[in-house]
């Protein structure tokens, strides 16, 4: 089984294990590459640009924007490498994404792809039908799903503990209501 990493970062010969959202070092991969291309763009704000994932009847990544642009803001522009890595250190189960695995060791990458700008590479392989990217609507039904996803993650999160944190100040301009709501909430006796 061939897995995936995607970098910002060029040349690189052996991944190394960071700590990142779920507190272990770990070195990320997925079998999908087409979901991988998702985490090569620019520094995002996670899970406040969209709803992303996979969908794991068709093995279809899908990107839901979250606010007007997001998509455009976080690909537009982005140069990312697809690394090809050694499958043979990697664990399933270790997160609660299934169509990821970990490794705890270092890995070495096999092959390497550059992609000069994962926007149009994005947009190519949605009307290709490969991934579904779902842009911003102002309905009802939609900003209901995206105001759903946002709030849980604020909450999750702790974001309106930290004030003066960028992901909090993010989420102040993309999603005042939201925030004044849950500001307004906390603030009830």
């Amino acid at each position: 089984m061939k897995l995936y990493h995607v970098s910002t970062i060029p040349d690189l010969k052996i991944l190394e294990p960071h700590v990142s959202t779920h507190g272990k070092a770990y070195v990320y991969a997925t079998s999908n590459l087409y979901f991988s291309l998702f985490f090569g763009g620019k520094e995002s704000c996670g899970d406040f640009d969209g709803i992303y994932g996979l969908r794991l009847d068709k093995n279809r990544p899908y990107f839901y924007e979250a606010y007007e642009g997001a998509l455009k803001r976080r690909f537009d522009g982005a140069v990312c490498y697809i690394y090809e890595v050694d499958p043979s250190t990697f664990m399933s189960g270790k997160t609660s994404f299934k169509g990821e695995v970990v490794s705890e060791k270092p890995v070495k990458i096999l092959n390497c792809k550059k992609v000069e700008n994962l926007y149009d590479f994005l947009l190519k392989l949605n009307k290709e039908g490969k991934i579904g990217l779902h842009f911003f609507e102002d309905t009802e039904e939609y900003r209901k799903m995206i105001d759903d996803h946002v709030t849980d993650r604020i909450v999750r999160f702790g974001i309106l503990n930290f004030k003066d944190s960028g992901l909090y100040k993010f989420c102040e301009n993309h999603f005042p209501s939201i925030v004044r709501r849950l500001e307004a909430e906390i603030a009830k006796p």
